[in-house]
């Protein structure tokens, strides 16, 4: 992994890494809630054997990137732009995972002219008063609560980062309690519990804030960017036993996004990335 930064033209800097090889296909992932720019496979031998440059960066507030205010997908957006220019690439993919996924959207829609393909890992949904039903009881009262009482939520990710700092082994199992049986099995990886830990400790680097501004005032908000306007090749991956974004989520974007393709993998989690990196990501060169 090789680490960089940017200072963007507002003035805000922005952090990144880079895995795999260096002159090899750029893909742009974007890392999911309450994570950073580790969040990547543990075995990036799949990125070196296929020759992939894939480039994760910390959204506004997480692990090194300085807090925006004002930050949106669109802004989020314009903010990869600047990378993309910096290191003088002309085309690349776009991968989303779990909450990153509509700001891999929205990169796909505002860049489209320099996007190959779009992937969807299971991916955040627009939340509606008819999406929101598909959620299971503990994710719908997260985000409600984020949407309906902000301070709250602020609140409980506040006492959650300083639980983390204490103990992050112990604040990881609460968090992750939630996940379904197959995302369970996963877990008993400590390969994975390696690299969960290590960006879900890095997103609270600078503290709360980037967090609570991006759950409570972007993914739960109207996001003002129209689906149906994607017109790159998009595959949307998706285990149907995911309780965290519920397959009814996937089907949704499937139906909205025009040129797109859903792939469903039975009796799996919200996990699949781990298990299935190398389909995912060698299609996409």
């Amino acid at each position: 992994m090789k680490e960089k930064k940017i200072i963007l033209s507002n003035g805000r800097k922005l952090s990144y890494a880079e895995y795999g090889t260096a002159d090899g296909y750029p893909i742009l992932y974007c890392h999911g809630s309450q994570s950073s720019r580790f969040e990547m496979h543990y075995d990036i031998s799949f990125a070196v054997k296929n020759n992939l440059r894939i480039i994760t960066f910390d959204r506004p507030g997480h692990g090194l990137s300085d807090f925006d205010g004002n930050a949106s997908i669109q802004s989020v957006a314009s903010d990869v732009s600047e990378i993309i220019q910096k290191e003088k690439i002309q085309k690349y993919s776009v991968v989303g995972m779990s909450a990153g996924a509509p700001f891999a959207m929205g990169i796909a829609l505002y860049n489209q002219e320099q996007i190959s393909q779009l992937k969807i890992v299971s991916g955040f949904a627009p939340y509606t008063t008819e999406s929101k039903k598909a959620l299971s009881k503990e994710v719908r009262i997260l985000l409600q609560l984020a949407k309906s009482f902000p301070f709250l939520l602020r609140l409980m990710l506040k006492i959650q980062n300083s639980q983390l700092k204490k103990n992050p082994a112990k604040a990881l199992k609460n968090f992750l309690k939630v996940m379904s049986a197959p995302d369970q099995e996963v877990l008993k990886n400590t390969a994975v519990m390696g690299v969960i830990e290590k960006m879900f400790t890095e997103a609270f680097r600078k503290g709360h804030q980037g967090v609570a501004h991006e759950i409570s005032n972007i993914l739960v908000q109207d996001w003002n960017m129209n689906l149906n306007e994607i017109e790159v090749p998009t595959t949307i991956y998706q285990g149907d036993k995911d309780a965290n974004v519920p397959l009814d989520w996937a089907k949704l974007l499937h139906k909205e996004i025009p040129n797109s393709e859903l792939k469903i993998y039975p009796n799996e989690g919200h996990l699949i990335i781990f298990k299935h990196v190398t389909e995912i990501f060698k299609s996409l060169t």
